[in-house]
């Protein structure tokens, strides 16, 4: 219901491109500016405040997974059509984040879901993913879809890359809130029709319960 037929061709239900976006981002986390990395003296909760520094050091986690695709595919270890398949995984991963809002009840941002919408607002600028207001939806019905530009990610993702890990490596809050202000809190991306479309079909939800 938000992909155009073209996109929705590239999502795929095998395990591997949302179980391989999962381990690059794991792996990113341990790459780069952390947590314990210091700009002049302060860690990034004290640059730039714990809400902001959760949301970047995820945005910084799952840009290196898109970022790592093509390096993969680069050196033969991922195909051209696996490649594809991981990012329309991980965008598809994307929207269903931002259709559960930017912020909490109490006001509290969503890491997830701000990093989501930071990363679709972004490759909507670069022309790695378009919005066509008039184009039909991969399932024939809705009107207006997403149409994922596969060989303009590559470019639009280490741009990325480099832009969120200057950030985080010079303690930009500046940057960083003008990234919030844009994605999250502007315009970019239609959020509503998001929310609207993936909401039809609600995540299982799953009650534990210990017998002692």
């Amino acid at each position: 219901s938000l992909l155009s037929k073209e996109s929705v061709a590239r999502y795929s239900d095998a395990q591997l491109p949302g179980l391989l976006s999962t381990i690059l981002h794991e792996a990113t986390h341990n790459l780069g500016p952390a947590h314990e990395y210091k700009v002049k003296g302060k860690v990034d909760k004290e640059l730039f405040g714990g809400p902001l520094s959760s949301t970047l050091e995820e945005l910084k986690a799952q840009s290196g997974a898109l970022w790592y695709v093509d390096l993969l595919r680069r050196k033969n270890i991922l195909t051209a059509e696996q490649a594809q398949q991981t990012y329309a995984d991980s965008i598809v991963w994307a929207l269903s984040h931002i259709s559960r809002g930017m912020y909490s009840e109490s006001k509290q941002p969503k890491p997830y879901s701000q990093l989501a919408a930071i990363q679709v607002g972004y490759l909507m600028d670069a022309g790695a993913i378009g919005w066509d207001a008039k184009a039909k939806a991969a399932n024939g019905a809705d009107e207006g879809a997403f149409v994922i530009h596969f060989d303009k990610l590559p470019a639009a993702i280490d741009k990325l890359m480099k832009d969120v890990g200057r950030i985080k490596a010079t303690g930009d809050k500046k940057k960083a809130q003008e990234l919030i202000a844009k994605y999250v809190d502007g315009a970019v991306v239609p959020m509503q029709v998001i929310t609207t479309r993936m909401l039809r079909h609600p995540k299982a939800s799953f009650v534990y319960a210990i017998d002692l």
